[in-house]
């Protein structure tokens, strides 16, 4: 695109070096299209959409279309650049709740009741969230670099002037400069057009007045059958007349449409050049969009974390779990059966204490979770920690 600059237009053609091929219709011509011919390559004539719509980017101010497809650039840029926005807000949201989740939980377990190698097994589990949470986090830089350059694209394709995008105003005023001698040319044409109906239309109006006044037993004078031959006269002249300057007005425009083509055609070349650029631009970020964010190159990386993780859950030994409480709380526990102690004066006191100990143990266990119960609300957060943790 340019920057602002003044669209330089082509040089005029030489009227003599047209084809005979005439660019706009005749009056005569009633046999053929009374649209603007144009080359194939410059429109396309089978549009279903110009069609339905009547649309034809030849007639006067049809070129605004083309120049608001550059505003509707500039728009899609920031639609792109918010959507890529959010996607890697997604990303880091999604990294951001798996570690706190790991944190919550690495918190909770060592409060559980469970014990042992399935005990690291529930830990693995959080470190697999914080694993899988730096990849969601570099997935998140690497959207945002890709907004960066929507964003750094945009800056340098498009340029904000006053009220408007310079590269809108340098095709507007590229598109009205090539088209205002052509729209003159037209008004022409429609006003020698209209004065040739109207004239026309006189002349019929004065040919049935002069034949029904020249019917006989018509009670029109001789004088007025002349003063109405004579006027009819006139009306055919004036038509013959508004025919003329209809069929100059004709043969001006003709010999002016290829022009009209060649510099309208130079700025809209120059607008679809700045649009085709866009497009690629568009494709090439949806591309390195589809890459950055492909688990491809995290493919080895999130095997490992699995495959670690896996191979921790199959590590851990309920047996050896099992058999450690029986030897430290079960059966396997050392014996302490009753033996016959001499009396010394100091055992009285001893059997008393530990016969006091294993009678205060459950009752006090018992005290202890009621105190607990009752201090804790329904719904609050110490209450739900409590919950978790005994149903762990």
């Amino acid at each position: 695109m340019e920057d602002g600059n003044e669209v330089i237009l082509p040089e005029t053609v030489n009227p003599s070096e047209q084809t005979e091929d005439k660019l706009y219709p005749h009056i005569d011509d009633s046999s053929k299209d009374t649209n603007l011919k144009v080359d194939e390559n410059s429109a396309k004539a089978n549009s279903s959409v110009a069609q339905l719509s009547g649309f034809n980017f030849w007639d006067v101010n049809s070129y605004k279309r083309t120049v608001k497809r550059i505003d509707d650039g500039a728009k899609l840029c920031d639609d792109l650049s918010k959507l890529l926005a959010e996607r890697a807000e997604i990303e880091g949201l999604y990294a951001s709740k798996l570690q706190g989740w790991s944190k919550k939980w690495k918190d909770l377990i060592p409060k559980s009741a469970e014990y042992g190698s399935v005990k690291d097994s529930w830990l693995n589990i959080t470190n697999e969230a914080d694993q899988l949470a730096e990849i969601h986090n570099e997935l998140q830089v690497r959207v945002d670099r890709v907004n960066r350059d929507v964003q750094q694209w945009k800056s340098s394709n498009y340029h904000k002037s006053l009220l408007s995008w310079k590269e809108t105003k340098t095709a507007e005023e590229g598109f009205s400069k090539a088209q205002k001698p052509w729209a003159k040319r037209q008004d022409e044409v429609m006003k020698c057009k209209r004065a040739y109906y109207q004239a026309s239309k006189v002349r019929d109006q004065s040919e049935k007045l002069y034949k029904e006044a020249c019917v006989e037993g018509s009670t029109v004078t001789d004088e007025q059958v002349r003063k109405l031959k004579d006027k009819s006269d006139k009306a055919s002249n004036d038509v013959q007349t508004a025919r003329g300057k209809y069929q100059e007005s004709l043969r001006d425009i003709g010999n002016y449409n290829p022009k009209y083509v060649e510099d309208m055609r130079f700025v809209f070349d120059k607008c679809q050049q700045s649009e085709e650029e866009r497009k690629n631009f568009f494709k090439q970020t949806f591309l390195n969009y589809s890459q950055q964010l492909s688990l491809s190159p995290h493919f080895n990386r999130m095997t490992s974390i699995y495959t670690g993780l896996s191979k921790a859950f199959e590590a851990a030994d309920t047996s050896a779990d099992i058999s450690w409480w029986s030897i430290n709380l079960g059966i396997d526990m050392p014996t302490r059966w009753p033996e016959f102690e001499e009396y010394t004066g100091q055992e009285e006191q001893t059997v008393t204490m530990l016969q006091q100990q294993q009678q205060q143990q459950q009752p006090k266990q018992t005290t202890t979770n009621q105190t607990n119960t009752s201090q804790e609300t329904p719904g609050s957060p110490s209450a739900k920690k409590s919950s978790v943790c005994s149903t762990l």
